[in-house]
């Protein structure tokens, strides 16, 4: 039988918990002790600046996220209106979310039991993040209708995804901000640390009163991808539970949402072109969901003008030209490296691929560029055009995806073997 380690204070972590308690009380709900034995603060105790460094020199018997407890809290009733607000704010979500059978959704996740582990997590996140507060009560929702549409009759699996939205990047409190603040350039090394979150939010959750190793799954895989393009870990097929690509979904689908301003558009593009991410019966679900609400009009956006499409799709064809010339290099670095290398080749290779074949079935893929630009001037349907410049994004995105993909699979890999995998990225990106 074996045991769990004792565990360790982390020190991102901490100063997150020391910086809540400087807008509200946070104290020890128990005795804190060391692995030794040793009392190194009773029940009552304030957490706050002066014992992060007694806390930080010992492994404790318990979690210190178990221990404590932040005072006026997150608490479950504040997601309806958060919610409400959301769904007010985005048809798409709205429509996702509405449901015949079921209590509305914001509704639900206000009648959520938190543990005080739980809510104590979440109230760190919360002030941590501040808004982000907002786009975990927008996955949750996600989750919990996507689940209600996939699981009918199966409310504590509702439940209990819901559950998981909340708390599905409470792993980022445990990785130095520096790597994830944003327009921070990242190397592989880099890449890894962030990577992590989903895998440290598994563990700080699978044993902590009020979540457990369901929601603590959900978490791990909500990075991941059917494909096996996903990460922390590149599951696919069989190997990546429905909870967690149901998890993995509504996160995607949230920062749609967020990001872009014809979500339903692009959501639309993104499964046509590059179809694999998630299983049939998923998109179905999202497709119909969708439909079945008020349709989001395009007309409110201001369609850009196709010209300006122009130099991002060279762009585009300039990478997929250096992939195409670098396409023997790569075969005989697969013939020749190691399994766990060969691995990774093989992903970024198929990948690329289906990238090349998408932006072939697009009709952007023209060597006549003159009567491309042609083309684009005179059309003016400006469904059309928001449809073409999603295109252009969606293509530029999967591009950046895979060398962030490859940036972090570098990382796992001994130091000879991620030499090659920067060289391919140099290669893709005309780096000298």
């Amino acid at each position: 039988m074996t045991t769990e380690p004792a565990p360790e204070v982390n020190r991102h972590y901490l100063e997150h918990v020391i910086h809540t308690a400087e807008a509200r009380p946070v104290e020890a709900i128990e005795d804190i002790v060391s692995q030794s034995g040793i009392k190194l603060l009773a029940r009552g105790a304030q957490i706050n600046d002066s014992v992060r460094e007694r806390l930080l020199m010992h492994k404790l018997q318990k979690p210190l996220e178990d221990c404590i407890q932040v005072a006026e809290g997150v608490i479950p009733r504040s997601f309806g209106p958060i919610g409400d607000a959301l769904l007010e704010q985005h048809p798409l979500l709205k429509a996702i979310c509405a449901h015949d059978l079921y209590p509305a959704a914001p509704t639900t996740l206000a009648t959520l039991k938190l543990s005080n582990p739980v809510q104590s997590l979440l109230t760190v996140y919360a002030q941590y993040q501040g808004d982000r507060l907002k786009h975990t009560v927008g996955v949750a929702l996600l989750a919990l209708a996507l689940s209600r549409r996939l699981l009918p009759g199966e409310s504590d699996r509702h439940r209990m995804l819901a559950l998981a939205g909340l708390l599905h990047d409470v792993g980022e409190l445990y990785i130095d901000p520096k790597y994830i603040r944003p327009g921070t350039p990242l190397g592989p090394q880099e890449w890894r640390h962030v990577a992590s979150h989903p895998v440290t939010g598994e563990r700080v959750l699978r044993n902590m009163p009020g979540a457990g190793r369901e929601v603590a799954s959900a978490v791990l895989h909500h990075h991941e991808r059917l494909d096996g393009f996903g990460y922390p870990r590149g599951v696919q097929g069989a190997a990546l539970p429905l909870n967690g690509q149901i998890l993995a979904a509504a996160e995607w689908l949230m920062a749609l949402i967020e990001n872009s301003g014809t979500p339903l558009t692009r959501a639309s593009v993104a499964t046509k072109l590059i179809p694999g991410d998630f299983s049939r019966e998923l998109t179905e679900a999202i497709t119909l969901a969708a439909q079945g609400g008020e349709p989001v009009a395009t007309a409110a956006v201001d369609p850009v003008p196709l010209e300006s499409a122009i130099p991002r799709v060279i762009a585009i064809v300039a990478t997929l030209g250096r992939f195409r010339d670098a396409r023997p290099w790569i075969d005989e670095r697969i013939a020749t490296a190691r399994p766990s290398l060969r691995a990774v080749l093989e992903a970024a290779l198929q990948r690329q691929l289906r990238i090349q074949t998408a932006f072939s079935s697009t009709g952007l893929d023209t060597h006549d560029l003159d009567a491309l630009v042609a083309s684009l001037a005179e059309q003016r349907d400006a469904e059309l055009q928001v449809e073409l410049m999603t295109v252009v994004g969606e293509l530029e995105w999967r591009l950046r995806e895979l060398e962030r993909e490859c940036l972090l699979r570098a990382g796992l890999l001994p130091d000879e073997d991620s030499a090659v995998m920067s060289e391919l990225l140099g290669r893709l990106k005309a780096v000298a």
